[in-house]
């Protein structure tokens, strides 16, 4: 079971940020490193090769979604493609800080905030805060696990030939990623929650 993959909203040409263009330029390089056109890593993500030259420019912004695959396609890290969020050992990430990147690119897709990102760590946190209104239910698979804090709302799970889980305010959820998921709220609900991706390192 895979990510299905339509072109991410982009930034527009006018709006290039630096957030995008560190993307981009991680993408081109590990694409570079590996010896393969671009032609070549668009029909292996799925992806139009316009939409990868935009994003390569900096001037568009893969979905979570669509930077995993990307990430997949290239055999690294997610976390290696998007901007460090610094070596220091001591950090504090505010509440206003972090970019917000949707989840996939299908119409009404909640957003989640990147907090921190981190490759040698092997390390990525991200925030959610999300209504049943907004989609989430994009099936995902990665390497590594994922711990998820639900802290306000409920959060349903379902997971590919697992039994599915009900998540309430305080409850925390740990699982392989390589075990194909998605999450869907309760009609008329939302949910705040904290999601945590590791991998090895």
């Amino acid at each position: 079971m895979s990510n299905p993959i339509s072109p991410a909203v982009g930034n527009g040409p006018d709006s290039p940020d630096p957030v995008g263009i560190g993307v981009g330029q991680s993408i081109k390089a590990a694409r570079s490193e590996l010896g393969i056109s671009m032609r070549a890593l668009a029909i292996r993500c799925g992806v139009g090769q316009p939409f990868l030259s935009e994003v390569e420019r900096g001037l568009a912004m893969p979905s979570i979604s669509t930077l995993y695959r990307i990430a997949e396609a290239l055999d690294v890290a997610p976390s290696s493609l998007l901007p460090s969020s610094g070596s220091a050992d001591v950090r504090v990430i505010r509440r206003d800080e972090g970019r917000r990147v949707a989840s996939s690119e299908r119409g009404g897709s909640a957003f989640g905030r990147v907090v921190f990102t981190n490759d040698s760590l092997g390390l990525e946190v991200y925030e959610y805060i999300a209504d049943s209104s907004e989609d989430l239910q994009e099936w995902f698979e990665h390497a590594g696990h994922k711990v998820l804090h639900v802290i306000a709302g409920h959060l349903h799970v379902d997971f590919h030939q697992r039994d599915s889980v009900q998540l309430e305010p305080g409850d925390t959820l740990v699982h392989p990623g390589a075990v194909a998921h998605r999450w869907s709220i309760p009609q008329g609900g939302d949910v705040h929650l904290f999601l945590v991706v590791t991998r090895d390192t």
